[in-house]
């Protein structure tokens, strides 16, 4: 609630600045300039307002208080364009202390490039500003204000911590319960065929391809290309390359799937002593 005010206050506030300034604009139009600067202004305080606020907009939004607002009042060549930049002093003054000082001395500067002949007047503008930025500060306002900020700094930072930790939980517990399954299938199964197939169903692969080896390279391999996840498992004779192949490679993305699939091709071990030697060479298994 309090950011959606405030939110509303510095919109409302700019829109004050952008309409004193316009009335000028119709007054005495010199040059293209300022009429650019003017709505390149507007437009981008509407976008933030009306569609997107991110932080980075949110900081682009202050640089252009800060820059823009000075240019159109030097370009604009009008005196009384100056005293635009009080309202953003104001504004600035009970949220942002520094960004508020600073226009001050922006505003003084070009004060003194309007009334540089004239020092009472000079004078009488530089004690205008500084008495705006004096006035609209609120020193207990702004310490509570501080205090909340950072509270709820701290708060939200407890809670993406918490969000964090809630998501590795989930994360965990299923892939426990992925392994409870495997454990049942295992239990259930008669022999590594059987198994191999309830795994395949239970995890929705395509295929599945047991093949011997006659060494371990890499434990665990994946293929993005052709949707493969290979996992090389030490039998008690042995060895054997366990080839899970998917419907579609962006699965192998899914860790908790390809932690499922790899424990489920080392259990194998339980069920496969070693390959039988055949005249044709080792046997090999397939499911799917």
């Amino acid at each position: 609630m309090l950011e959606k005010i405030k939110k509303d206050i510095f919109f409302v506030s700019r829109l004050f600045v952008v309409l004193y300034l316009s009335l000028f604009l119709l007054i005495s139009y010199k040059n293209y300039i300022p009429a650019l600067i003017l709505g390149i202004y507007f437009l981008n305080n509407i976008y933030i307002y009306f569609f997107s606020r991110p932080k980075f907009l949110r900081i682009l939004a202050t640089i252009f208080d800060v820059t823009l607002i000075p240019l159109f009042v030097f370009f604009s060549e009008i005196f009384l364009t100056l005293y635009a930049l009080t309202v953003l002093i104001s504004l600035y003054a009970w949220r942002k202390v520094s960004i508020a000082f600073l226009l001050v001395i922006v505003s003084s500067i070009l004060a003194l490039y309007y009334f540089y002949t004239t020092p009472l007047i000079l004078t009488a503008n530089l004690l205008l500003f500084l008495g705006v930025f004096f006035s609209s500060y609120n020193f207990e306002y702004a310490t509570v204000i501080g205090k909340e900020r950072r509270r709820i700094l701290k708060l939200k930072k407890d809670y993406h911590i918490l969000l964090k930790e809630f998501s590795n939980f989930e994360k965990e517990k299923k892939m426990f319960g992925n392994l409870r399954k495997i454990f049942k299938l295992l239990r259930e199964s008669k022999d590594p065929k059987e198994y191999l197939s309830r795994v395949r169903e239970e995890f929705n692969v395509r295929r599945i391809r047991v093949i011997p080896i006659n060494k371990l390279d890499n434990e665990i391999t994946t293929n993005y290309e052709e949707g493969t996840l290979i996992v090389n498992v030490k039998l008690d004779k042995g060895y054997a390359q366990v080839i899970f192949e998917l419907d579609y490679p962006f699965r192998l993305k899914d860790q908790i799937l390809i932690t499922a699939l790899i424990e489920s091709a080392k259990l194998l071990s339980v069920m496969v002593e070693g390959f039988e030697e055949r005249q044709e060479g080792k046997q090999a298994l397939v499911v799917g």
